[in-house]
């Protein structure tokens, strides 16, 4: 079979459906280092992935790594990863080594942020794409929590569990297919380290621009002040004037572990807006902090 030019989703499909004839016990939870490994020997026989481990370097998230004859392949992964978060990772190389390594010979290593999706690069959101797909199938995902759904943590974290990945890479995954408007949020110390909306809430013009540095929390918001409540985690409501100047519901809590809180935010459905393509887009939560 000629694989030359086969893309993200195409590959994370043949995956699947090979998972799902084979039918294992473990259909969600594979290892998805053996099946780099094997598969990559059977399709590229010249150039197969034959090693994945863990690599005690600081800085990084993964890397595919090529051996000096570029006849062999490696996947390495950061130390210190929850097997979710090192099962992801894996998944990411994989769609390197699938897609970019011909591009990119002398290998690729990937940051936090890349293995995340939050970078601008294309090749590392690709790869992001093709873990998300082939790790969390889109039409099992979307069994568990429909696009209409307003899920809290504990929703998504089964789905975490059942995929074996890890709460954010869940959370961004149902943010990517949902129909509603949902803002997740990354914060340390009371800053937004990062944040990401989905595409019904980015429309109408809700979301946290942190290009430019970490951004305060708003002072009103249940993670601003620390209330990790098992109240808080289920979801709490706020008036309008605490997040992005409307009504919405919190949801968050605190992980000891990554000294990191996550904040989930429900907000009403609205029509998009409509943007000028000749004037900077801004958004709502910088207008409200201005207007504070």
């Amino acid at each position: 079979m000629n694989f030359e030019g086969w893309g993200l989703q195409r590959w994370a499909n043949h995956f699947n459906q090979m998972l799902n004839l084979a039918n294992p016990p473990d259909r969600y939870r594979f290892d998805v280092g053996r099946l780099a490994m094997e598969t990559s020997a059977q399709m590229f026989p010249g150039d197969p992935i034959t090693k994945v481990e863990k690599e005690n370097l600081e800085g990084f998230a993964g890397a595919l790594v090529p051996a000096e004859s570029r006849a062999r392949w490696g996947i390495a992964f950061g130390k210190g990863q929850s097997p979710g978060r090192r099962r992801f990772t894996i998944a990411h190389e994989f769609g390197h080594y699938l897609l970019h390594r011909q591009k990119y010979p002398n290998g690729i290593h990937s940051s936090e942020a890349d293995v995340d999706g939050r970078t601008k690069l294309l090749v590392e959101r690709e790869a992001n794409e093709f873990a998300s797909w082939l790790l969390m199938p889109f039409d099992d995902f979307r069994k568990q929590i429909a696009p209409r759904d307003k899920p809290d943590f504990d929703a998504i974290g089964d789905c975490a569990d059942r995929y074996e990945v890890s709460l954010v890479a869940a959370t961004l995954r149902w943010l990517r297919y949902t129909e509603r408007r949902a803002v997740f949020v990354n914060s340390i110390d009371g800053y937004v380290n990062w944040a990401w909306s989905s595409e019904a809430a980015f429309k109408s013009g809700v979301f946290i621009r942190t290009s430019a540095g970490p951004v305060e929390l708003p002072a009103g918001s249940a993670v601003a002040q620390e209330q990790f409540t098992p109240e808080v985690r289920k979801g709490i409501d706020h008036p309008a004037g605490v997040w992005f100047g409307q009504r919405v519901k919190e949801h968050s809590f605190r992980s000891d572990k990554y000294e990191t809180a996550y904040t989930l935010i429900h907000l009403a459905d609205a029509e998009p807006k409509s943007w000028s393509e000749d004037r900077p887009l801004e958004d709502t939560y910088e207008r409200f902090v201005r207007r504070g």
